[in-house]
């Protein structure tokens, strides 16, 4: 492989050349207890290309991880994945009006819809029912939906793309259920529809056989990689890939300059070109042990009474579920932050999440199998068969996830509207001001324009109770439109 950003920015900053440019640290050892990592931050000088404009070392490094993911064009993200799904919403809006998505879309696809005057459309996903997690987008549910647009509100006679923009799903979710994205493709091209796939958690997709297929492989037109995720890279770098003819090359370029900063950040930049060799060298062997070692966890964990790994997810991920007993996805959260000292990516009503990456050494998934095990052994001993039974009626039983509130506004003149605060409790048939989302991930309950129902309020208090994250609720009191 070629000389990468790293080597040439560590070949810089060991020269003696002084920089009267950008940054104000200007590289000193003196700039407070961050100066090491300041000897390779730049800016836009000579000989660094220009990630706006790439035409040498910056063109080079997308070039080598679009032939990592086989995709026909490459775009670095420093803004994140966020910035590369506004700019793919975006770059797809033109005369169609109305944009089809998964419920389930992370809010950045939404305030592209916002941003972007968007008439939304819900395809929704399946609900795995014995863990309450939201599972994969039917392709025929796709289909329907579609025909179902086209043959109302007068657009029978319009082509499909003057319509519908396109559609965006995201696979895998925040739990790690893949969606078949090659199915998917087809009932989009089919009607000539572009289809954009937020895979942010699945950038190690296509290295590895036991892994599911990359959605570049599988015919997205657009695709977004949040490589900080799932391999070796700092937060706040992500891809975006681009292939095939439904989309415009020009209009992507045009958004991503719109959407990045004007002064990209070489240091997260090097980062992404050094996770794309490390995976394109050594990708495939640390993802093998990866998977071997969490086939030992699950194995281990297979007898155990009141612990239980959802078998749905894709290697990885590790939902790892409570059940029939008192313990919450909050207790065990705690337990294992404050008592095993593992760091869950998140906690849930019944359940919390552990990202497994290729990064992840023998040592630390066997601490977390262990605690697990102890876990379940004390469960046991504590629990007892008497109080298994009474345990689970003490448990409030989370909300279905498919939620179809009425719509009183759009969501582009919603939340840009007047809106004032009141208790949750009042709120049922008020319209939404501001979006309600679970986090992480960042999943909208109800959208800017919905209407708030009793169904709604009880939901968003059962899941209060059981220990999830709301944002759009402050001091119990949401916002509404006057």
């Amino acid at each position: 492989m070629s000389k990468g950003l790293y080597d040439e920015l560590k070949k810089y900053g060991e020269s003696d050349i002084y920089p009267f440019h950008m940054p104000g640290h200007k590289r000193s050892l003196q700039s407070g207890a961050l100066a090491d990592f300041y000897q390779m931050d730049i800016t836009e000088i000579d000989g660094f290309d220009n990630l706006h404009q790439p035409e040498s070392i910056i063109k080079d490094a997308q070039k080598r991880a679009a032939e990592l993911y086989h995709s026909e064009e490459t775009y670095f993200l420093i803004n994140g994945s966020t910035a590369g799904i506004l700019s793919a919403v975006s770059a797809v809006a033109g005369k169609a009006g109305s944009l089809i998505i998964a419920r389930n879309c992370h809010k950045a696809v939404y305030h592209a819809a916002f941003l972007n005057r968007f008439k939304l459309y819900y395809i929704y996903p399946e609900t795995i029912e014995e863990y309450g997690i939201s599972g994969s987008v039917q392709p025929e549910n796709l289909k329907n939906l579609i025909d179902n647009i086209l043959f109302s509100e007068g657009n029978d006679k319009k082509k499909p793309s003057e319509v519908i923009a396109g559609i965006v799903v995201t696979s895998p979710t925040y739990e790690g259920i893949a969606s078949d994205i090659n199915r998917l493709v087809k009932v989009a091209h089919s009607y000539n529809l572009p289809i954009i796939v937020d895979q942010a958690h699945g950038a190690h997709f296509g290295i590895h056989p036991a892994y599911p297929e990359s959605a570049v492989w599988e015919g997205a037109d657009l695709v977004i990689h949040s490589i900080h995720k799932t391999l070796p890279a700092p937060t706040q770098t992500a891809l975006i890939h681009r292939n095939g003819v439904l989309t415009d090359r020009e209009q992507l370029k045009k958004y991503l300059r719109i959407y990045q900063s004007s002064s990209p950040s070489y240091l997260l930049m090097a980062g992404i070109d050094e996770a794309i060799r490390i995976v394109s060298q050594e990708g495939y062997d640390r993802l093998e042990s990866l998977f071997q070692r969490r086939s030992r966890v699950v194995n281990a964990l297979k007898n155990c009474r009141y612990i239980q790994i959802c078998p749905d997810t894709e290697p990885g991920k590790l939902v790892i579920y409570i059940k029939n007993c008192v313990m919450t996805g909050h207790m065990l959260y705690e337990v294992l932050r404050n008592k095993y000292h593992l760091q869950m990516e998140m906690e849930a009503g019944n359940y919390v999440i552990a990202i497994l990456s290729m990064m992840d050494c023998e040592e630390g998934v066997e601490r977390l199998n262990t605690a697990l095990l102890d876990i379940d052994a004390m469960l046991v001993k504590s629990e007892g068969e008497k109080n298994t039974v009474e345990n689970k009626k003490e448990k409030k039983q989370l909300p279905d996830l498919k939620f179809y509130p009425e719509v009183s506004l759009d969501l582009w003149e919603a939340y840009r509207a007047p809106y004032e605060e009141v208790e949750i409790e009042k709120a049922q048939g008020r319209t939404a001001a501001e979006f309600i989302n679970l986090y992480p991930p960042g999943i909208p309950l109800l959208v800017p324009g919905e209407i708030w129902d009793n169904k709604m309020i009880q939901a968003v208090q059962t899941y209060q109770e059981n220990g999830y994250v709301i944002q759009g609720i402050y001091n119990n009191k949401i916002k509404v439109i006057i």
